[in-house]
């Protein structure tokens, strides 16, 4: 109840003599006191402190050749790579970088800005399941930049690409002292799903391996 409140109820109830009346009105001070008291003292706090990200990597050249904030050109049909899903020299530097791996689907897809590296994509993925790492967001948003070869891929589909499911592959990376989401998407096969379990799960033996001590 706000100071305001109680006084306005102490004065509609029936004073049956002056000391019971100050008793009151001391009390509604000392409340009105402890909630001024508690205002000083939020108004003093600062700001929850900055999440920590100095265990993050820095985002260097190797990390761009894997997770290189695009999407592989076999989940466009326009796009016309050469070979087959996966069959690209990073795909499993690829799998082992990313920190995460989650099933997911299109939701929206919106184009933003018109002018040279101002034009992106505004691509928003809901997310069905996760492979690998931890518990995957109920959502998660992406820009596509123009100069991104996705960029062009993605004004041929617009819209008829929602709905389609997708493998997003994700890193967290330190930029300054805030973290910064790095990705690639491939498309969502029954032989690129069991590629990724087997080189996670081969990659999961050897760490172990390595922490074990030496007999």
């Amino acid at each position: 109840m706000s100071v305001e409140s109680l006084k306005r109820t102490v004065r509609r109830r029936s004073r049956p003599n002056k000391s019971k009346f100050v008793a009151r009105r001391s009390a509604a001070g000392a409340l009105g006191a402890a909630a001024l008291l508690t205002l000083a003292t939020l108004a003093c706090a600062g700001s929850p402190p900055p999440t920590d990200v100095s265990h993050l990597p820095l985002y260097g050249a190797e990390d761009s050749a894997l997770l290189d904030d695009g999407f592989s050109g076999h989940l466009f049909e326009t796009a016309f790579v050469p070979g087959i899903a996966g069959d690209d020299a990073h795909f499993e530097d690829r799998v082992r970088a990313a920190h995460s791996i989650w099933l997911v689907k299109v939701a929206t897809v919106s184009r933003e800005g018109s002018l040279g590296n101002n034009r992106r994509y505004s691509v928003t993925l809901r997310t069905l399941e996760g492979l690998a790492g931890p518990p995957a967001p109920p959502q998660v948003s992406l820009t596509i930049s123009g100069k991104d070869p996705s960029f062009h891929w993605l004004d041929r589909v617009g819209g008829a690409w929602v709905g389609r499911e997708l493998l997003l592959m994700t890193r967290d990376y330190r930029v300054d002292d805030h973290a910064v989401m790095h990705f690639h998407g491939e498309p969502n096969t029954p032989e690129l799903v069991a590629r990724i379990r087997s080189i996670r799960a081969a990659a999961a033996a050897a760490e172990r391996a390595a922490h074990q001590p030496k007999k």
